[in-house]
């Protein structure tokens, strides 16, 4: 399967358009902060769903009635449920949405133990590939400066679900990590400046493009 993965349009969907058109991937999935209210064009997000089958988590800065609305033209909707474990040709796909803090003061804010528990959710029916817009801590967090910007719940979700790809964003820093085991993690970058990434997963391997438009 071919996918193109991006994060962080922030209001401009044009590159993601362009991404979806120049690899023309089998399913397009975005780890969030497609835009605020008032700042995403539905026009140019019935563009990308046009071309392709698009899977979401959301962010921070997300119109959540718009992408909650959206459906893909095979009548799936583009969110994915938060702890929902999805499955499209033979492969299960689950994200965690939001942000962590400490409460539940913000509609986007994840504590440590809703992120404990719907990991454990999704583990427990499993999933090849797992999404979410904040990033492990330690792993494909690296912000300008070089410090860390991802959070333990994260990183413990990673080891609880255990997919063989995790894509994150959040963080304007487009990256990736292998692990020792074959786990590929990958931090989308910036699409609203053109960041994406190819990704073509078969049986036994995984292969990773970084572009930029």
């Amino acid at each position: 399967m071919r996918i193109l993965a991006v994060s962080d349009m922030h209001g401009n969907l044009t590159a993601a358009h362009e991404a979806v058109r120049i690899a023309g991937p089998d399913l397009a999935l975005c780890c969030g902060d497609w835009g605020d209210p008032g700042e995403m064009d539905a026009g140019a997000l019935g563009r990308i769903l046009a071309d392709s089958i698009v899977f979401s988590v959301y962010g921070n800065h997300d119109d959540l009635d718009m992408l909650s609305a959206a459906r893909n033209r095979d009548g799936t909707p583009i969110l994915l449920g938060q702890g929902e474990v999805r499955e499209w040709r033979g492969l299960r796909f689950a994200g965690i949405s939001g942000i962590w803090a400490k409460s539940h003061r913000k509609p986007y804010y994840v504590t440590d133990d809703d992120v404990e528990r719907l990991a454990s959710d999704i583990a427990s029916r499993g999933a090849d590939v797992f999404l979410s817009h904040g990033c492990p801590v330690g792993l494909a967090d690296t912000i300008p400066g070089g410090r860390h910007g991802g959070q333990r719940c994260f990183l413990d979700a990673l080891h609880i679900v255990h997919p063989r790809l995790y894509l994150c964003g959040h963080l304007h820093v487009a990256q990736q990590r292998v692990l020792k085991d074959g786990q590929v993690v990958i931090n989308a970058g910036y699409a609203c400046k053109g960041d994406y990434w190819v990704i073509d997963l078969r049986p036994d391997e995984i292969t990773s493009e970084h572009h930029s438009l």
